[in-house]
């Protein structure tokens, strides 16, 4: 009698440990912009590592977490800083990922010359006093009372040295946590200018309006406060220009309903309901997105149960909070203590002991949602009726997946998955100090260990019936150095070493190669010009010729215009006009083209007239300037929209029948499965052929992607 009583309990206890967690596919909200974490400081402990530490650190960070925003610093302070360990970690990630994973970049603070204090950071001298550590003040700025728009060119002269690099944000924030009074990097804003500190409102518009003028400008983002409690976010939102954010970031250190401790909130995340709800409720769409950029405990040691902790926040942020993006704060750091990853590259450095990479509990928290949930995926309805379980689904683009996260915080229970139409595939479990990311046998129940993460992928064959839309497929890497893609390379002095290709008609001088740095730019040409009325002097041309290299791509018939980096030599804005020669006669391509003294500018030109009427080319071989200033330097020369539709109508039918060209397949998480010849991988009926397992895949060569499925 006692076992069967015994018996009777047990299944009395199994039955009410069970939690019902129902998805409705057809019910949608916002569009996922992306999943990412921070390389902000440290970054080079990361170059510092042996090549085969270098390769497994970035296998781990980047295809480990199929992360698609990286967060960096604009570090661009002066001219000498440098930026080559931040270049060698974006490079390994796109090389990675592709250009899924997005750049987002903010700054810590302002040049130091362009501060009262004239120092970076917040304390100086054991003090922090506010008004040192704001803009410098100014009594003929156009914007305002501070130096806008000297932070607004800084901005733009970054931007272009970063891209120079091989850097080019997606999305960036003029300052990180403008209210944090710090004693590193800082630059305090208000919400609008005071008679003390800068307004964040008019250094917004100052930048707005500077980079606009850059032939690609990312998307800006802000204000990025230090945190949403006390509706601190809502006093610089409400202050600034709507129309000059294209997004809205924030972060989450005192929004905490009350307690502004990190490290309790991150074991209470229900803190971040309300908070956040709140800002949905009045920001934020698939146009202007909400975007998480930092937040972590603020605790010296690593802690098992901020797995969960992170996991929770992100399931509080993505429902009530409408987020379209979160950004941990630390990829990596320094020792064993990093938020996902903890770096050491060997004995010696600080208290490392050994060289070795540390996979911590968040790390598996942030896999959770980046490993199955890809950028133009959406939020989907989801409701958990269990005691302590929360769930949040996201739906992909073309509807024929749908992954589903739920976190256990109680004890072990059954998760009854039900997902109208959708099968469930593949799924992974976490548990706090247990296994991590262990796969395991997905079903409409599961089995949920006490404190733990369980994520299932759900797909379709018959998704004929909801409201779907084209998933989004990035182009792979291109690495900037080569002459490859949209852009094509025609000269970046930043890699030459004399003013070769260049010869100047009439009376003019010769044109020289400059090594003297200028406002961001160390090595140019400087391509002097008529100096006086051309009525007077005629029509005096400086010409380049386009290298052999450049040529053979024939850039001026295959690519939609021409940007030059260039300035004026005089103290006035030079006007030029630029055109085609050699092969012809001079073919005009824009008259009037400003090159702006005491700066750098991306001046774009278009290459229609290099094509006549008939769609022949001019022919030209060369580049030709003429202007009645005395110059101009000039330190690059780029092609774009090479990859349009203009320059790949030919290619197309050269690909008609590609069977035979490269491919490569990926799953639907845009994990890259395989590599060779596209006939290798499909069969005549178009279906994968590969030893794989059953579902859909992505098929790419360099003229078509296709679907293909796996029987």
């Amino acid at each position: 009698m006692m076992k069967e009583i015994t018996a009777v309990a047990l299944a009395a206890a199994s039955i009410a440990a069970a939690a019902n967690i129902t998805v409705n596919p057809s019910t949608t909200a916002q569009k996922i912009v992306g999943f990412g974490a921070g390389a902000a400081y440290y970054q080079s402990w990361i170059t510092a590592m042996s090549s085969s530490m270098q390769k497994d650190f970035y296998d781990t960070a980047f295809n480990g977490l199929n992360l698609s925003l990286l967060r960096i610093g604009n570090w661009k302070q002066e001219d000498t800083t440098s930026i080559a360990n931040d270049v060698a970690i974006v490079k390994a990630g796109k090389q990675r990922l592709g250009n899924r994973l997005k750049i987002e970049m903010s700054s810590w603070s302002a040049p130091a010359r362009l501060k009262p204090s004239g120092n970076v950071n917040g304390k100086v001298n054991g003090q922090k006093i506010p008004s040192q550590n704001t803009l410098k003040t100014s009594s003929n700025d156009p914007y305002g009372k501070f130096v806008y728009r000297e932070f607004a060119h800084w901005w733009k002269t970054s931007l272009q040295a970063y891209q120079q690099m091989g850097i080019t944000p997606d999305y960036i924030s003029l300052q990180n946590e403008p209210d944090m009074e710090a004693d590193y990097e800082e630059t305090l804003f208000e919400p609008t200018e005071t008679s003390e500190l800068a307004g964040y409102k008019q250094a917004l518009q100052a930048v707005r309006d500077s980079i606009s003028t850059l032939a690609n400008p990312p998307k800006i983002i802000g204000p990025e406060p230090l945190g949403i409690g006390y509706s601190n976010f809502e006093k610089y939102a409400k202050a600034l220009d709507d129309k000059n954010l294209d997004g809205y970031a924030y972060h989450l250190y005192n929004a905490g309903d009350g307690n502004d401790n990190s490290g309790t909130n991150y074991l209470n995340p229900e803190n971040f309901r309300k908070p956040m709800s709140a800002i949905a409720k009045n920001y934020g769409s698939d146009n202007k997105p909400i975007i998480m950029t930092e937040f972590c405990t603020m605790e010296k040691a690593v802690r098992e149960q901020d797995m969960l902790g992170l996991a929770h926040i992100m399931q509080v942020g993505f429902t009530s909070g409408k987020l379209n993006a979160y950004i941990a704060w630390e990829l990596f750091w320094g020792e064993q203590n990093g938020q996902l990853i903890g770096v050491c590259p060997g004995e010696g450095w600080s208290s490392c002991t050994e060289a070795k990479l540390y996979i911590n509990p968040e790390y598996h928290a942030m896999r959770h949602y980046s490993k199955f949930v890809n950028p133009g995926w959406r939020v989907v309805s989801s409701t958990a009726d269990g005691s302590n379980v929360y769930a949040v689904a996201f739906r992909s683009a073309d509807c024929d997946s749908i992954t589903v996260v739920a976190i256990n915080k109680g004890s072990s229970q059954n998760l009854n998955f039900s997902v109208n139409g959708y099968n469930p595939v593949y799924a992974v479990q976490s548990t706090e100090s247990g296994a991590k990311s262990k796969t395991v046998t997905a079903g409409a129940i599961i089995d949920a260990p006490a404190k733990s993460i369980t994520t299932v992928v759900f797909t379709t064959s018959n998704a004929a019936s909801l409201q779907c839309e084209d998933s989004p497929i990035d182009d792979p890497y291109v690495d900037p150095s080569s002459q490859i893609g949209d852009s094509l390379v025609i000269v970046d002095y930043a890699n030459e070493t004399s003013a070769a290709g260049w010869k100047s008609d009439e009376t003019l001088d010769a044109v020289t190669f400059q090594t003297t740095a200028l406002d961001g730019i160390s090595k140019y040409v400087k391509v002097p010009l008529a100096g006086c009325a051309q009525d007077d002097c005629g029509y005096q041309h400086a010409l380049f010729t386009i290298p052999d290299a450049a040529a053979v791509k024939e850039p001026l018939t295959k690519c939609k215009e021409l940007v030059f980096t260039m300035r004026s030599v005089d103290s006035e804005d030079a006007s030029v006009n630029i055109g085609g020669a050699g092969g012809s006669s001079w073919s005009n391509y824009q008259y009037g083209n400003t090159a702006p003294a005491g700066a750098w500018d991306q001046v774009s030109v278009p290459l229609d007239n290099e094509i006549d009427s008939t769609g022949a080319p001019f022919g030209s071989t060369q580049l030709s300037f003429n202007s009645d200033n005395a110059g101009i330097y000039i330190a690059k020369i780029v092609a774009t929209g090479c990859g349009g539709s203009s320059a790949i109508k030919g290619i197309r039918a050269y690909f008609a029948n590609d069977r035979l060209e490269p491919a490569k397949v990926f799953d639907l998480n845009g994990n890259l499965v395989w590599k060779g010849v596209k006939g290798q991988a499909l069969n005549a009926d178009g279906t994968l052929r590969l030893d794989m397992r059953q579902g859909m895949y992505i098929v790419k060569t360099k003229a078509t992607t296709v679907k293909a499925l796996k029987k």
